[in-house]
């Protein structure tokens, strides 16, 4: 039987009696999940509100059982003491947390009661930390009871002005709490249990010589086995869409790359990879462009743990990559499809699970690692098999990258705010042209400025100069970028002479179209994974050596890692950008200002580091394996 049912069909003396036992056995720390405080009381209310008790006797009696309840409870846990509860709470590694909440109540005094017993998830354990931190009697029943007399107002007041519907919105809330209180128990178990295996790991690291997430050294990788684990990920999805695998087989590349160069070039390769199948064979791939990162990220750190060595490394790396890979993609999917992932079989479990009243986000985590489980054990048994077959690397080139000079430069300068508020002033009026050519000018300057080692941005000076320097610049990118929009031509027009016939076009032209489109996507994606060394060339000797296709890919070959992270990161910078333009406010005056210094500080970096002319040696061994 329901009992909050059954309590709904008492009336007079003995509702108020069983409701005030209720709230005197919770208050006084026993929980009772089954008859929460605030239902229990709405349901005093609209018994009131229906004739059914007196209204003072009720909200008198409740109001002395609930002050005598809390206190009982105080005493209780004031008799357990702090010492007994620290000898549970230190195993659990929650000593300091309680601490903190002890300071807090102590130095809030009767205001920090008064405040907490007003949220239903932390009223009674008020109580009970009073108790414990020996808070004094004077100062807990200060809060407590105007704390008690507005509680009880205000659910007791619910239930009389909303009668039964407020019982459902009660119930859910305590639902929704439950399930946060859950998740957060969940979090916090998590963390307790992995804290010394991360600390462990995380030491491991720093002796195989990472130095961390934004100071790092990126040997020069072979072209060879760029496009290869490239052309492994690209042939993986096209074999998976074409014949409507339950896998994704869009990572082995990306494993590959993380084992054999390091996590920067295998997140970077995961990340391109996605954006080369976005404009090809996966529209929705573009996204998923974070997993991809996460997952030859994480393979790249299992390279400095020595994982691709040992077995119990292959099976950690499989378990890093398929949680990775199921953490991260669910909530795109959410944002992408409705939850959905893609994939047959996991779309098949999400809907059975939903179907069963199993919550939408489990459902649709455990229909995504349906998919993601055995997909990463093949990728990277794949992946660690090639690995193993391929030659021993010999000396390359390195170079160092700190990201973290990157994006605190615009902090570090001054005046930093005007120089924000100018680009984005120029932004603002990009539509003038001119102050599109003076913002791009400047850009091209703090390249420059990044270039020659200065450690901030420079002025907003020599205004003419700079028109005329983006105007040069936005002539080089034209002419690079003229391709994409010549070869996306012929599929416009075929797109709108079938739309205006009503008549598909022929298979032929179709095709052809259709080969084009793609090439003149990819033909985009290559030139923004070279921006950095077109960039590079342009403040070094000007246009001509923007479009010097030569020079370009000799930047390139100076350190393809190198060329590949910041081609990456400009990227993520520009998106970020973009995003941020779309509310304008912040877009404008923030995002798109700060990603563009970020990006274009990094772009001087990279041209210090690959101005130095490559001799023949070198450019074999960054052609090698």
């Amino acid at each position: 039987m329901n009992p909050i049912g059954w309590v709904q069909g008492l009336n007079g003396t003995t509702l108020i009696t069983v409701i005030c036992v209720l709230m005197f056995v919770e208050e006084a720390g026993v929980p009772l999940p089954f008859a929460p405080g605030d239902l229990v009381l709405a349901i005093g209310g609209i018994a009131i509100a229906g004739g059914r008790v007196n209204p003072m006797l009720f909200v008198g009696a409740v109001a002395v059982t609930s002050v005598g309840g809390a206190l009982l409870g105080r005493e209780i846990f004031a008799v357990l003491g702090w010492p007994r509860l620290m000898r549970v709470a230190e195993p659990l590694h929650a000593r300091a947390p309680i601490e903190r909440a002890s300071t807090l109540l102590q130095r809030g005094g009767w205001r920090a009661v008064f405040t907490a017993r007003l949220i239903p998830g932390l009223r009674v354990y008020t109580t009970q930390v009073a108790g414990v931190s020996q808070m004094s009697r004077r100062t807990f029943l200060s809060g407590l009871l105007p704390a008690t007399v507005v509680y009880i107002g205000a659910f007791v007041g619910l239930g009389a002005a909303f009668g039964r519907p407020i019982l459902g919105l009660i119930h859910e809330a305590e639902h929704q709490v439950l399930l946060a209180g859950a998740l957060g128990l969940a979090l916090l178990v998590i963390f307790v249990l992995t804290r010394a295996p991360v600390r462990r790991t995380l030491a491991s690291l720093e002796a195989a010589g990472w130095t961390g997430p934004l100071r790092f050294s990126l040997d020069s990788v072979g072209v060879v086995l760029i496009l290869a684990c490239l052309g492994l990920n690209f042939a993986g999805r096209a074999i998976a869409v074409s014949f409507h695998l339950p896998l994704f087989l869009d990572s082995t590349g990306t494993v590959l790359a993380g084992i054999v160069a390091g996590p920067w070039i295998g997140g970077s390769v995961g990340f391109i990879s996605n954006l080369l199948s976005s404009n090809t064979i996966d529209p929705v791939a573009a996204p998923y462009s974070i997993v991809s990162f996460a997952v030859g990220f994480a393979a790249g750190l299992g390279r400095y743990l020595g994982w691709q060595k040992r077995a119990i490394g292959w099976v950690a790396l499989w378990l890093t990559c398929f949680t990775i890979a199921s953490v991260v993609s669910t909530p795109l999917n959410f944002l992408v499809s409705g939850g959905s992932s893609g994939v047959g079989l996991g779309d098949s479990v999400y809907r059975g699970l939903a179907g069963v009243h199993l919550p939408s986000f489990l459902a649709a985590f455990i229909g995504e690692a349906a998919v993601d489980l055995p997909d990463k054990l093949i990728t990277v048994l794949a992946a660690l098999l090639i690995a193993q077959g391929l030659p021993e690397r010999g000396a390359s080139t390195a170079a160092d990258l700190d990201l973290g000079e990157a994006f605190t430069v615009v902090f570090r300068s001054r005046r930093w705010i005007r120089k924000l508020l100018a680009c984005a002033a120029c932004l603002l009026f990009s539509w003038l042209i001119v102050p599109f050519f003076l913002m791009l000018g400047y850009l091209m300057e703090v390249a420059r400025a990044s270039r020659a080692g200065a450690r901030e941005l420079p002025l907003w000076d020599h205004r003419w100069s700079k028109i005329k320097d983006g105007f040069k610049f936005a002539i080089a990118l034209l002419i690079w970028y003229a391709p994409v929009i010549v070869l996306a031509i012929p599929g416009q027009v075929v797109s709108g002479v079938s739309d205006a016939t009503g008549q598909p076009a022929q298979p032929t032209i179709a095709a052809v179209s259709g080969v084009l489109g793609t090439l003149s996507g990819v033909w985009g994606l290559a030139v923004l994974v070279l921006e950095a060394a077109i960039i590079s060339q342009y403040i070094d000797r000007g246009l001509g050596a923007a479009l010097n296709i030569p020079g370009v890919l000799r930047r390139l070959r100076v350190n393809l890692g190198l060329t590949l992270v910041v081609g990456a990161l400009v990227v993520v910078l520009t998106t970020i950008g973009l995003i941020g333009l779309a509310g304008l406010g912040v877009g404008v005056l923030l995002t798109f200002p700060y990603a563009s210094f970020v990006a274009s500080y990094l772009v001087g970096q990279y041209a210090r580091l690959t101005d130095r002319k490559a001799d023949p040696a070198r450019l074999g061994e960054a052609l090698s394996l």
